[in-house]
């Protein structure tokens, strides 16, 4: 029987964009193996996925390169859905007949390549590597799965809420990407306050201060308090955390590729990243964003821009009224699909 190794590791958002592919594979080779090595977060995302057949976790490189080679001994064919080239030395070593990745930096341990293009989406660039391989795609919807147990755990918390819940995702380890705490606060303000929302925040230990510091903000008392879940929930929880929410509002970040996996509406915040490369793939996520000519910035592979200001320009003229309308617009949507 055919084995075949797919390689993708990083952050939520990359793990989710993957989803597509592990899913289009699958659907074209029903009986073949297919595992994925990965990392720690992108493990968590994948762990109830139904088209992979096992895990393997990275565990260090060069100290366990006798054992890599081992590992990929196994297998006919590997995808490099990221550009790694220790590992595409490790399929060459260890004789992988298909080595299947991007052209890039003219890597000759490879078989078969595609082009890697950055003025594509993401998820296109994953699925050219199926095209060239002769694998028909025919869906480029992502998607995620969720956890019975977690799942159980976050509906006992939501369903007891009386009111609409939005989640909110206000920061990112990319500072360019955040949006302003005082605007942050306004529309905390009206949604608790105006539209008898109950919000949510999510993120991880890191975050816990910068809520705290981002409330300081809010100029009057709230007739429903934010619910803080950052450093309490597992990426499995989170996920479906999300997928109990009326609306998620972000900044380009995993959550907000969270809830267009899980068919969630939601806003996102867009500021320095590309939306041709990075947009979510669904049609319930409403993009606010402020182009600027120096757009997109920092976060492009290769880049010589970089917006030196404490707070981008495209932040920052994306003001909380902005935010608020859209706001509107999304809660009669919710009001009319609930009547």
């Amino acid at each position: 029987m055919e084995k075949i190794l797919v390689i993708r590791y990083g952050t939520i958002g990359d793990t989710i964009f993957a989803s597509v592919f592990y899913r289009e594979l699958r659907a074209s080779l029903p009986n073949v193996v297919i595992d994925i090595l990965v990392d720690d977060i992108a493990e968590d995302v994948m762990q109830n996925c139904p088209y992979i057949n096992k895990i393997f976790k990275i565990d260090g490189k060069y100290k366990n390169f006798l054992a890599y080679i081992a590992l990929f001994k196994r297998y006919d064919t590997v995808y490099f859905l990221k550009n790694d080239k220790f590992f595409t030395v490790i399929a060459y070593l260890a004789g992988v007949k298909n080595r299947i990745g991007f052209d890039i930096r003219r890597n000759k341990f490879l078989t078969l390549t595609s082009a890697y293009n950055c003025d594509r989406h993401e998820i296109d660039c994953y699925l050219d590597l199926l095209r060239i391989s002769g694998i028909p795609v025919k869906n480029d919807k992502t998607e995620l799965w969720l956890d019975r147990i977690n799942d159980s755990k976050v509906r006992e918390i939501t369903e007891a809420i009386p009111h609409k819940k939005v989640l909110i995702q206000a920061y990112s380890r990319f500072k360019q990407k955040n949006w302003l705490d005082e605007y942050w606060a306004e529309v905390i303000s009206y949604l608790s306050n105006s539209m008898n929302t109950q919000v949510f925040f999510v993120g991880g230990n890191k975050d816990i201060q910068s809520y705290q510091k981002l409330m300081k903000n809010v100029k009057t008392e709230l007739d429903i308090p934010p619910i803080d879940m950052c450093g309490k929930l597992s990426i499995k929880e989170s996920m479906s955390l999300v997928k109990n929410m009326d609306l998620v509002i972000g900044i380009d970040s995993g959550v907000i590729h969270m809830a267009a996996a899980l068919d969630v509406p939601s806003i996102l915040l867009h500021g320095p990243t590309s939306l041709v490369r990075w947009k979510p793939r669904s049609d319930k996520c409403v993009v606010l964003s402020k182009h600027f000519s120096c757009s997109p910035c920092c976060l492009q592979p290769g880049s010589t821009k970089y917006c030196k200001n404490r707070v981008s320009d495209c932040m920052e003229y994306l003001t909380p009224d902005i935010v608020i309308n859209a706001l509107k617009d999304k809660f009669s949507l919710l009001q009319k699909n609930v009547t």
